[in-house]
């Protein structure tokens, strides 16, 4: 955003940002505040460790488990109207 600001672009007026995994050091110290995709990754390490586990203990599973996520709403990005 620094580099956006310096080239006379306005954030988020003329273009959004956005960022992904909602690291609160870069969200809260940016300017403005940035919206971020929050992957929930305390959920995702414990569903990773319970499938380890399960594995371990002789359960075989397969496919792809779906975890919610959320996008972050700040002030680096405006609603469309």
């Amino acid at each position: 955003m620094d580099v956006l600001r310096e080239r006379g672009h306005r954030v988020p007026e003329d273009v959004a940002v956005m960022g992904f995994d909602n690291w609160r050091v870069l969200t809260s110290a940016s300017r403005p505040s940035l919206t971020s995709v929050d992957m929930n990754l305390e959920q995702v390490g414990r569903a990773a460790a319970h499938a380890l586990f399960t594995a371990i203990s002789g359960t075989r599973r397969s496919g792809v488990q779906m975890l919610p996520c959320r996008v972050v709403i700040r002030g680096s990005t405006v609603p469309l109207s």
